[in-house]
Order: structure tokens, then C-alpha cells, then sequence
């Protein structure tokens, strides 16, 4: 199967963070720095990867050039795996990182024993690893793979041992609808937006209205602040861009947070609910202005006060039968002191 674009997206994300988050140093004293070797033309393949492995950075970049013009990929697959596998227990996280790095852009599909033995290994990293290539090498045999472990981590109570940002990834590149729930409960107990994205890719329509329950897990007074705990920032924006394209149903459980992120004091999510909530209008106005009118007078005046800076066709006319559905005096009052 051809890696898709989104796929390669996230496994350059991963690696990014993955990398960023390595630290090798530990409690040592800082040492003479190691130069690294000179890549040159006509080097060894497997002192040019050990090189690569053992240094990174430049050296990694000098030798993924040279496996390039060589046209040496499919022979250092085997190299790179063996690297990987051995260094299990024993590499350094940078080493790790390294080896699959370079591993990522051969050929060679995802073999089942690898993917097995590096979650396995019980180490966090390997098993970050272990599906970010399951993700990278889509295929038949890798959705096998991955469905195996879902299964087994399902059967023996283990789902907790799923719940990496890169699994979210594997499950979405290969395919596999039938792991959705994986996804959304990966959501509500982890909150990355790797969750959130595999979700869209894989049931954009269902993923609306399943969505609405994670956005509840951050209350009104929450959103009053700038800095946000419960939810993560960045998986928000994207399940709201999301919704203004494919709305969530009216009468699905926790319509109503989208208010609240509407009168957020972060003016981004402020802006992305505000839209998601402007689809329904004006085919839904009255529900829209009904399901407003229930909240606390603070919700309803914010939003009107929002919307006083940022009126528009649409806006008008919720606020034109938010004042036939509200029962406070105070914002009939306000919405009267606003020139459509």
C-alpha cells in the first residue's frame, strides 16, 4: 500500500517530538564531544548507518543523501531492523529514534514479529515506535498486525497499554473502522489530537456528536480562563474545525458546550464555536436561540456581547429570537442597545 501523504505528515510530527523529548545525558559529567565520522562516497553501507545511528543530526542527513544516490534502501532495511531489534534493551533513545528514522523510508513492509517484539520490549519508546511504523507502512498484513494487538489488549483488560498518540495513528492509516471506539476513548482519557484526527479520518460523520462529550470535560468557568487543563488546546481547534463542516445533530448530549466555547476568553475557539453554531442558522434559528436561552445569564450576555463585535446576517437573527426566548430582562436589554 502507498503511504499516504497524511500518514508521512504524522510520522514526521512524531519523530520531531519523539526526538525533541530525548535526553542521554542523564546524571553523567558532561563529556568531550565525539566528532562524528566523514560520509563519504564509496563508505560501507553498515558504518555509514552506524554512523547515522550513533550520531544523528548532520550525520543522519549525510547518510539518508548517500542510501539515496545509491540507490541502497532495500539493503539497509535489513541493517536498520537489526539495529532496531538489538538495541531493544540496550540504545540510547536517541539511538532508537535514529535507527527508525532512517528504517521509515525503506521499503521494507512492516514484519509482524518486529512490530510484535518492540511492544513487547516494555519500553514506552519502542512501543511509540512500534506503531508510528505500523502507521508509516500501511498494508494488509500491518492492519493484521494491529488488529491483533487491539484484540489481545481488549481480551486481557489491558486497554491502557493502547493509548499511544501513534497507535490513533496506525489505526487510521490502515483502515480499520472497526477500532473506532479504540479511538474515542483513547480521546476522553488522553485528550491528544491525534485521537481526535484518526476519529475524522476514519467516521467524519459519527465523530461530530462524539465529540461533544470531550468538549464537555472542560466547564464554563474553565473557558473563562486563558489557559485550559481539562482539554487539550490543539485537539479542540481541530474537532471544531471539523464540526463547521460536518455539524453535530441538535439533540446530541452535550450540544450545549459549544455556547460556552463560544463566549471562551481564548479568542480562536471563541471564533471556531461561534461558527459551528452559526451552521444552524437560519434553518434551526429557533432551537439554536432556545438551547442559548437555557444557560446562565453570564453565557448569554458574553455571547451577545461577542457577537455585538462581530455581527453578522446571521448573528442578527439568533439574537432577534434570543429575545423572545430568554427569560432575563437584562439581556432583551442588551441585545436592544445593538444597531443591526
Amino acid at each position: 500500500m502507498k503511504v499516504s501523504t497524511w500518514a508521512k505528515a504524522v510520522a514526521i510530527c512524531a519523530i520531531t517530538t519523539l526526538l525533541g523529548a530525548c535526553n542521554t545525558t542523564g546524571g553523567a559529567e558532561p563529556k568531550e564531544p565525539v566528532k562524528p565520522p566523514q560520509i563519504y562516497g564509496n563508505m560501507p553501507l553498515d558504518k555509514a548507518l552506524k554512523a547515522a545511528i550513533d550520531f544523528g543530526g548532520d550525520t543522519l542527513v549525510d547518510v539518508r543523501k548517500l542510501i539515496k544516490r545509491r540507490h541502497d534502501a532495500a539493503k539497509a532495511a535489513p541493517i536498520l531492523r537489526a539495529a532496531i531489534l538489538e538495541g531493544l534493551d540496550s540504545a540510547e533513545n536517541n539511538q532508537l529514534m535514529n535507527a527508525a528514522a532512517l528504517y521509515m523510508g525503506t521499503p521494507e513492509p512492516l514484519l509482524p514479529d518486529m512490530f510484535q517484539k518492540m511492544l513487547q520490549s516494555g519500553r514506552p519508546l519502542a512501543c511509540e515506535l512500534a506503531w508510528q511504523l505500523a502507521a508509516v507502512k500501511p498494508s494488509k498484513v500491518a492492519a493484521q498486525a494491529v488488529e491483533r494487538e487491539l484484540t489481545r489488549a481488549l481480551a486481557e483488560n489491558d486497554e491502557e497499554s493502547l493509548l499511544y498518540p501513534q497507535m490513533a495513528n496506525a489505526v487510521a492509516a490502515n483502515g480499520l473502522k472497526g477500532s473506532y471506539t479504540i479511538l474515542r476513548r483513547g480521546l476522553m482519557v488522553k485528550g491528544d489530537e491525534e485521537y481526535a484526527q484518526a476519529m475524522i479520518k476514519l467516521e467524519p460523520e459519527r465523530a461530530s456528536n462524539d465529540f461533544l462529550p470531550y468538549l464537555g470535560q472542560a466547564n464554563a468557568e474553565e473557558l473563562r480562563q486563558l489557559t485550559l487543563s481539562s482539554v487539550n488546546v490543539y485537539a479542540v481547534i481541530a474537532i471544531l474545525r471539523h464540526m463547521q463542516k460536518h455539524p453535530a445533530d441538535l439533540g446530541a448530549a452535550g450540544f450545549e458546550h459549544l455556547f460556552e466555547y463560544a463566549v471562551s476568553r481564548n479568542t480562536a475557539l471563541a471564533e471556531l464555536a461561534q461558527g459551528v453554531i452559526q451552521n444552524y442558522i437560519p434553518k434551526y434559528t429557533d432551537q439554536i436561540a432556545q438551547k442559548l436561552a437555557t444557560h446562565p445569564l453570564w453565557v448569554q450576555i458574553a455571547y451577545v456581547e461577542n457577537a455585538r463585535r462581530s455581527m453578522t446576517p446571521k448573528v442578527g437573527l439568533l439574537l432577534n429570537e434570543l429575545k423572545g426566548a430568554t427569560a432575563e430582562p437584562d439581556v432583551v436589554e442588551e441585545i436592544g442597545e445593538i444597531k443591526f
